[in-house]
């Protein structure tokens, strides 16, 4: 199943979709959509958007927001500089070391489901999910 906004349906949809397909009115809402549907959340190699959209969800289980565990499907290197720059945050002390550890990655997909079956949180929330406005979030 997916989750598509209305604007990016004539771009994104151009055949017989597989699977239930939901209509929302923009990006938020879509994102609010896929955390409330979602058990856990994978990135595939990608563009702006699904960087965007795992450092998300990345932040809100930083906040607290979610406690699901967040995969980078790694495929041949893509996300090698991306994961650097991480591992520079946290040595320059602008990503708590322990959060670093919220995002795992693994360069096949049986490997990632298995680290990502194994995750547990080893991080502090900033929050707990239900200090958060659920209802501003759409979550």
């Amino acid at each position: 199943s997916g989750v598509i906004p209305r604007a990016l349906m004539p771009v994104e949809i151009l055949g017989e979709s597989v699977g239930e397909v939901k209509v929302v009115s923009d990006m938020h809402e879509r994102k609010a959509e896929m955390a409330r549907r979602s058990e856990a959340f994978i990135a595939l190699p990608g563009g702006y958007g699904t960087m965007e959209e795992l450092l998300e969800m990345i932040t809100w289980s930083q906040l607290g927001i979610h406690n699901k565990p967040v995969g980078l499907l790694n495929v041949d290197g893509y996300y090698d500089t991306l994961l650097a720059l991480f591992d520079k945050g946290a040595r320059e002390g602008f990503i708590n070391a322990d959060c670093r550890h919220i995002l795992v990655s693994a360069p096949t997909a049986a490997e990632l489901l298995t680290k990502m079956e194994q995750y547990t949180r080893s991080h502090q929330e900033v929050a707990p999910a239900t200090s958060w406005e659920i209802s501003e979030l759409g979550y």
